[in-house]
């Protein structure tokens, strides 16, 4: 169990360098997607020593790790819509979307967390399986919802944008993650219903852990990490305004 664990804190230790520089080379329209994707790989580090040591709370960061990746899928779709123009980078009702769609996920694995706190503990209850089970439905609703917005997406567009090309090739690699991600989510959905030995993600059989979770998550964040660096010199999208801006003034 414990070489799992010491791969996937060598992997993400490895992968967080560079998603930190991706953070810093795609600016304020691809913070929240590549902020997100950090933390995961924070996470998966702290979440992977913990299971090591033995502390009980590694089985909940490893519970709870599918969050951030949902909310880093979440904030890539959103650069990428930006880049297409299709959504204009201020817009309040981007933002109020994407803001609703963090609460929803933040309160789905809040759910989850505080269920699989108490099923750990010395005197577990029905309610606290029904937390679980309600925290991993709020999850796949989100992923669902993901799923509609990024298909959504390629009807919203503008080919004239200065960077419709960026934006494009970061529009796919969503598409190449969110089937990944929902075989992560299900994944989680039955091992937290079911409480079956053999799907625990922490001690269950090594087979299941790597197809379903481990290898989604590492591919998921191979994809983004190869079209963040396909798309690191992406132009700002408020270049194109300026030039506007400065075409009436001429």
């Amino acid at each position: 169990m414990a070489a799992l664990f010491d791969t996937e804190i060598a992997i993400y230790a490895l992968l967080a360098l560079p998603i930190l520089w991706l953070l810093l080379r795609h600016g304020p329209a691809g913070l929240l997607g590549w902020l997100y994707l950090f933390i995961f790989c924070g996470l998966r580090i702290v979440g992977g020593v913990l299971v090591i040591k033995g502390k009980p709370a590694g089985d909940i960061v490893a519970s709870v790790g599918i969050s951030p990746l949902l909310l880093a899928i979440d904030g890539i779709l959103h650069e990428a819509r930006t880049y297409r123009k299709a959504v204009n980078s201020g817009n309040n009702l981007e933002w109020i979307f994407v803001g609703i769609f963090h609460v929803l996920v933040t309160s789905g694995i809040a759910l989850v967390a505080v269920g699989a706190s108490n099923l750990e503990s010395a005197h577990p209850s029905s309610n606290d399986f029904t937390l679980v089970k309600a925290g991993m439905g709020v999850l796949e609703a989100c992923w669902v919802i993901l799923a509609l917005w990024a298909v959504s997406s390629l009807f919203s567009k503008s080919r004239n944008a200065l960077a419709y090309k960026e934006g494009t090739t970061l529009l796919y690699s969503v598409f190449l993650a969110l089937p990944l991600a929902e075989i992560r989510v299900v994944y989680s959905l039955v091992a937290e219903c079911t409480q079956k030995a053999d799907l625990n993600p922490v001690t269950g059989s090594l087979a299941v852990r790597v197809v379903l979770s481990f290898l989604p998550e590492l591919f998921i964040t191979l994809i983004f990490v190869v079209a963040g660096a396909v798309t690191r010199n992406v132009p700002d999208p408020r270049d194109s305004k300026r030039r506007n801006q400065a075409v009436v003034v001429i």
